[in-house]
């Protein structure tokens, strides 16, 4: 298992600190992207990483740090390492509750587009992606299971968001996705006896009302035997002064995780 943070940033993050919450998964095939922020392709390519090699895209909800995926499309079906359109389709896994509208905002970008003749045409969103309506995927070796977590949340209003479990062999790992404090997911992740890590998002910023994030004061009263293995994302960077000491650790941005 080897997970690659793209970087570890919350949206509002200085790009001169770190990019969005994004991560490369490693698979049998290739590099699978979970989520895909406006900065993921400037971090590709201080990873030397070309689009290209991407093997599939994952999504947790639908917010621009996490699913700005115009440009990523472009450079996949308009170049290449050796500068020539290599025009290949951008396979898009996700509950559909995530790629209906995904699709649907991504038409006024790219449905005009040229294709491979040189022709200008409509249709570009079904020629350059494949939408993948799913719960559940397999990619070179790796599941990903889907699992709902309260992001935006408020009475009748709930905005779609999902959290990952990624299982390879015996290794699984948790992923938060963008999350308030919910503790039977939580709790479910520590009891499965395969887990070696539960990436979880953190702000440090202080609580307000109406708050979509998982605050610092929050976390840190979850049991000491689950905050061992958890480590923290979407934080940007920890504030000096602050002892995360207890937890497994805090993802920065490039740092490669192996389990």
């Amino acid at each position: 298992m080897k997970i690659t943070f793209l970087g570890s940033g919350g949206a509002f993050t200085d790009y001169r600190v770190n990019y969005h919450n994004n991560a490369l998964v490693e698979t049998d095939i290739g590099p699978v992207l979970l989520d895909c922020g406006f900065t993921a392709c400037q971090s590709l390519r201080e990873l030397q990483i070309h689009p290209t090699a991407l093997k599939g895209v994952l999504f947790t909800h639908l917010h621009a740090d996490h699913a700005s995926p115009e440009q990523l499309v472009w450079e996949r079906f308009y170049s290449s390492p050796d500068g020539a359109p290599a025009y290949l389709t951008t396979p898009m896994a996700a509950p559909g509750d995530l790629l209906r509208p995904l699709k649907s905002a991504l038409h006024a970008y790219m449905d005009i587009y040229t294709n491979a003749a040189g022709e200008i045409r409509h249709g570009g969103v079904d020629e350059m992606i494949d939408f993948q309506h799913t719960h559940e995927t397999e990619i070179g070796g790796v599941r990903f299971s889907f699992f709902r977590v309260p992001h935006v949340k408020s009475g009748p209003v709930d905005k779609a968001a999902f959290g990952v479990r990624i299982a390879r062999g015996d290794k699984v790992v948790y992923w938060s996705g963008d999350t308030t404090l919910a503790p039977d997911w939580i709790q479910r992740a520590a009891d499965d006896p395969d887990v070696v890590a539960i990436f979880h998002e953190c702000t440090f910023t202080p609580r307000f009302p109406g708050t979509v994030h998982t605050h610092w004061e929050e976390l840190r009263t979850l049991p000491e035997h689950i905050l061992r293995r958890m480590i923290l994302m979407h934080h940007t960077q920890v504030p000096d002064g602050v002892d995360v000491s207890m937890l497994a650790g805090a993802a920065k941005r490039h740092q490669i995780f192996n389990f």
